[in-house]
């Protein structure tokens, strides 16, 4: 094969492998689906707590460790969601939440209400919800 030919063989490949990753990259479309890993933390007697989230695109919701989730839609309002998170074991509380897209606007999550291993409230004050992307 002569150099020219070669050259123009290397090129075209060099071409092709450009496209092939230019195909995977995201240029501007949907994130797609996700999911989000949440901790609320803050009281190491914490048994359960209800959360209020504010997100779009929330699907669901799932427990991690030996934390148990319940959750519901807010009726009258699309994008909020009423988790109940239960361990009775007490302490972190884990959980994931399911998203349809990953591009979507962050979330406002809101800790309403919370009880110790012995089902007496807690003060919310002091839990905080972390989230992992």
């Amino acid at each position: 094969m002569s150099e020219r030919r070669s050259a123009r063989v290397r090129a075209r490949v060099a071409c092709l492998a450009a496209v092939v990753a230019l195909a995977g990259c995201d240029l501007g479309g949907p994130g797609g689906p996700a999911r989000v890993a949440g901790t609320l933390t803050g009281n190491p007697a914490t048994g359960a707590a209800v959360v209020e989230v504010t997100w779009p695109g929330v699907t669901g919701f799932e427990g991690r460790g030996g934390t148990q989730v319940y959750s519901g839609a807010v009726s009258g309002f699309p994008d909020r969601h009423r988790v109940i998170l239960v361990d009775a074991a007490g302490g972190d509380l884990s959980f994931t939440i399911v998203l349809d897209d990953t591009r979507l606007d962050g979330p406002v999550l809101t800790v309403v209400s919370a009880v110790g291993t012995d089902n007496l409230p807690l003060d919310v004050t002091g839990l905080r919800v972390a989230l992992e992307r």
